[in-house]
């Protein structure tokens, strides 16, 4: 059954997130860049949005961005990496979940770039969530010397310039919910 907005709480932080869910869930929109700091819930929308879209019979993908990279290098070795891409590059509804979290490398932009370049020429529906703002993610994409100055942030702008052309851009603030009542 999985998470439904029954079990979403809404705050001031977030209710801008979710009336663009909302609009992601009715095709209102081809697709949606969630970004905020650790655990305001961008997860768990977005796996509201693949679960409405999921019961009302459309096929949806759901992949962490860590897991699809050693997914995608796994097929890699067993000669299948054409159809693992093929499938993320070509699902009708994908949600790539904390980008910004793989270990990046040139091969990792490549392959991203590549999955979202497709989607955005096919005006395929893609929800794309992140911890990180887009100048991080750009930053976090770049290839760096070994003193850490930047010698290649083209990827990253490539990429986020897709993402920025077939997502509405949305920023859930608020204080990180896992942490509220923890002793620190």
């Amino acid at each position: 059954e999985g998470d439904t907005f029954a079990d979403y709480d809404i705050t001031d932080g977030n209710k801008g997130a979710v009336a663009a869910a909302h609009l992601m869930i009715a095709g209102e929109i081809g697709g949606l860049f969630i970004h905020g700091v650790r655990g305001t819930g961008k997860t768990k929308l977005a796996a509201i949005i693949a679960n409405e879209r999921a019961r009302a019979g459309h096929p949806v993908l759901f992949a962490s961005m860590p897991d699809l990279m050693a997914d995608i290098r796994a097929s890699f070795a067993d000669g299948k990496m054409a159809e693992t891409v093929r499938a993320v590059k070509e699902t009708p509804f994908l949600v790539l979940d904390d980008l910004g979290s793989e270990k990046m490398s040139e091969w990792v932009g490549e392959q991203l770039f590549c999955i979202v370049n497709h989607r955005y020429n096919e005006r395929l529906q893609t929800v794309v969530t992140s911890n990180y703002s887009p100048t991080q993610i750009i930053a976090h994409m770049a290839t760096v010397d070994g003193r850490g100055n930047v010698i290649d942030d083209v990827q990253g702008q490539r990429i986020m310039s897709r993402i920025y052309g077939m997502c509405e851009r949305v920023e859930i603030k608020g204080a990180d919910w896992r942490m509220k009542g923890a002793s620190v």
